[in-house]
């Protein structure tokens, strides 16, 4: 949808009274989330809150603004803001003590020329020994000035340093899914492209693994919301343990994952595709509180290979198929994008 004034109101006259309905506070980031919703423009965050309104939850204080923190901010906004002051006032009095540096050396350029022209009209050896005297302590004046020049930048070397890592922590912070600790799905994207450009530049392998937790909102109606969030970090937990190397596991949505794997050929994925729904099949998970156990958890897993000059929606595309195949045929199965089709084909039969 394109950013006209047109469309900017009727996309306001959409969202303010939804969140008015909700009980939804009319703030800046909080609009900000609900624009984006009925604009569908960010997929993750409007299968987050058609997740939500299907369950009917409350979207609180709190629930608002971890939708805002996952899926709108770039990266904490007070903590960005900040840092930026900081950095701004570093850089003011960096370069006022430049300025300041300047002068000194211009004056004391000046003072020698001066020096030097009273020596050439000088008449005596006192009165030379004096002007050289004035000169050595002018210019160990500027050397004390210029160590202290130095001291100082080095001090403000450091500050920046400190900044500049706080801003790779929040950054750090902005990629990474707050419940699971794996890559979201900002995250993905960016591992996904990045894995497709290394393919492309040394001719190599690429495979994609979508993960789709079997009938979850069975576990959330019948266990409660915590226990599902314990279920979604049970399988974050289990692809952290079985992926290695540089590839990378993100959730992208509620109960969605994907594992970016960058030389890895099609056997290699299904492999471990099928290692990682085993995994979790065998799992026995109990709740914490009554001891209670869980019925089984399974996984629907589809595998696509990266086929050269395609785009990443392309292969996201095709992978999405194999996992729709693989809950169409039965679930808790591992599909590649070739067996697809027929998977679909049988499950329809």
């Amino acid at each position: 949808m394109s950013t006209t004034a047109e469309n900017t109101a009727e996309l306001a006259r959409l969202a303010l009274p939804l969140m008015s309905k909700l009980g939804v506070p009319m703030t800046p980031r909080n609009y900000a989330v609900w624009y984006e919703y009925v604009a569908g423009s960010n997929a993750a965050l409007k299968d987050e809150i058609d997740r939500r309104l299907a369950e009917e939850g409350p979207f609180t204080e709190a629930a608002n603004d971890a939708l805002f923190q996952q899926y709108v901010a770039e990266c904490d906004v007070a903590t960005f803001q900040r840092i930026r002051a900081e950095m701004r006032q570093l850089l003011r009095e960096v370069g006022s003590s430049l300025l300041n540096a300047g002068q000194d050396a211009e004056r004391l350029g000046s003072q020698l020329d001066g020096t030097v022209t009273q020596i050439e009209h000088s008449k005596s050896l006192d009165e030379i020994r004096v002007l050289l005297r004035a000169a050595i302590d002018d210019a160990r004046a500027m050397r004390e000035s210029t160590s202290a020049l130095k001291s100082h930048f080095d001090a403000k070397t450091r500050e920046i340093q400190t900044l500049q890592q706080e801003l790779d922590r929040a950054r750090k912070r902005a990629l990474t899914d707050t419940l699971t600790g794996l890559a979201n799905r900002e995250a993905l994207y960016g591992a996904l492209d990045s894995a497709i450009q290394d393919a492309e530049a040394h001719d190599t392998v690429l495979c994609l693994l979508l993960v789709d937790i079997d009938h979850f909102k069975r576990v959330n109606d019948t266990h409660g919301h915590l226990v599902g969030d314990r279920v979604i970090r049970f399988v974050a937990s289990t692809l952290k343990r079985l992926i290695k190397g540089k590839d990378t596991a993100a959730r992208f949505g509620g109960e969605e994952f994907a594992v970016v794997l960058p030389d890895t050929p099609a056997s290699g994925a299904m492999a471990l595709a099928e290692n990682i729904r085993r995994a979790i099949a065998d799992a026995r998970l109990v709740r914490s509180d009554t001891r209670e156990p869980l019925s089984q958890i399974t996984v629907s897993v589809g595998v696509g290979s990266y086929r050269r000059g395609e785009e990443a929606n392309a292969l996201f595309d095709r992978t999405d198929q194999a996992l729709y195949a693989a809950k169409s045929g039965g679930r808790n199965r591992v599909i590649n994008e070739n067996a697809a089709g027929e998977a679909i084909e049988i499950a329809a039969g």
